[in-house]
């Protein structure tokens, strides 16, 4: 049964992945002429001002990851470069094969450090929650300055309401994370411990990953100065969050490895699509190819940090309870 079932999950990435290469042929094919047009003059200070903004907001996320081991852990805690290695080299698996296995790495190893897989789960959840609603916000915000055809009022609501909900998760955060905690015992057969997060903790989360949202937001304003289109002010909101939604987009879609081709053409979509000239085709696919190649950089180095840290694992604190199974 379970080689049936990934067989059946790999025909799927298969098939949604040829799809939307099919739908960019298509794409390509009907402005091919619009490209043509376009000169790409490379500038490459704009194009690391984008890989810097994308290893920002990667660095960001892995600080608060940090924070929230180090908070709840009672068998131990990281140094932050031992944090970069777990997560930045776990974070290499989400293209292949897929991203479940980043937290089975960290799971992994950790669990041999003396940290708790309960944790480590946990601490995933809640870092992927504050990191989902602060970069919707974050994306929401930017488009309400938008100039374009979207009502006005139809964005600021959707913004009020996820404030609204991010307001109640964080006062309810107890009964919401038991939720899902409980859902995922029942779905995945664990029994998976809940930890109770401080509210400073929660709000350090909130601020470095929407400190991250920005910094990610602004990587494809750089990255459309980078390959020459050289946009007024007044045309960043919607390319930024255009980027920030698209991105959520791609990673809520789980049956693609890394969102790809998902993440593209859901950002084609909101920049307009085939009305807007080349720049819905080959933005996308720029800031894909900046995020792939920021994402090996710092895979490497945490790789290389994970490498050197595998022979001196953070040791438990005496008496402490161990790792759960």
């Amino acid at each position: 049964m379970s080689k049936a079932r990934n067989t059946v999950k790999f025909l799927i990435y298969v098939a949604v992945i040829a799809c939307i290469g099919y739908f960019f042929y298509l794409a390509f094919k009907r402005n091919w002429a619009s490209v043509a047009a376009h000169q790409f003059v490379f500038d490459y200070v704009f194009l690391a001002l984008a890989g810097g903004s994308v290893l920002g907001c990667s660095l960001l996320a892995t600080w608060g990851w940090h924070l929230g081991v180090n908070s709840l852990s009672s068998s131990g805690k990281l140094t932050f470069a031992q944090s970069v290695a777990t997560v930045n080299s776990s974070s290499l698996t989400k293209y292949l094969p897929g991203k479940v296995w980043s937290y089975a790495f960290q799971m992994y190893w950790l669990g041999a450090a003396g940290f708790s897989k309960s944790l480590v789960m946990y601490v995933n959840i809640v870092s992927l929650f504050v990191s989902l609603v602060t970069s919707l916000i974050c994306g929401l915000i930017w488009l309400l300055w938008d100039t374009g055809s979207l009502p006005f009022g139809g964005v600021l609501a959707s913004l009020l309401a996820v404030v609204l909900l991010d307001v109640l998760s964080m006062r309810f955060h107890t009964k919401l994370f038991r939720f899902l905690i409980a859902l995922i015992n029942r779905v995945l057969k664990r029994e998976l411990r809940y930890f109770e997060p401080s509210a400073r903790l929660l709000w350090e989360l909130h601020a470095l990953n929407f400190s991250g949202a920005v910094l990610f937001g602004l990587a494809a304003y750089f990255t459309s100065a980078g390959i020459g289109y050289h946009l007024t002010l007044a045309q960043a909101p919607r390319l930024i969050s255009a980027l920030l939604i698209a991105d959520i987009v791609g990673f809520l879609a789980i049956f693609v490895p890394g969102g790809l081709g998902v993440r593209e053409g859901f950002m084609y979509m909101m920049l307009g699509g085939g009305s807007s000239g080349s720049i819905a085709l080959t933005l996308p696919l720029a800031t894909r190819m900046i995020t792939m190649v920021t994402d090996l950089v710092l895979g490497a180095v945490a790789l290389r940090l994970l490498k050197s840290f595998s022979a001196n694992r953070p040791k438990p604190l005496p008496g402490s309870e161990g790792p759960i199974p």
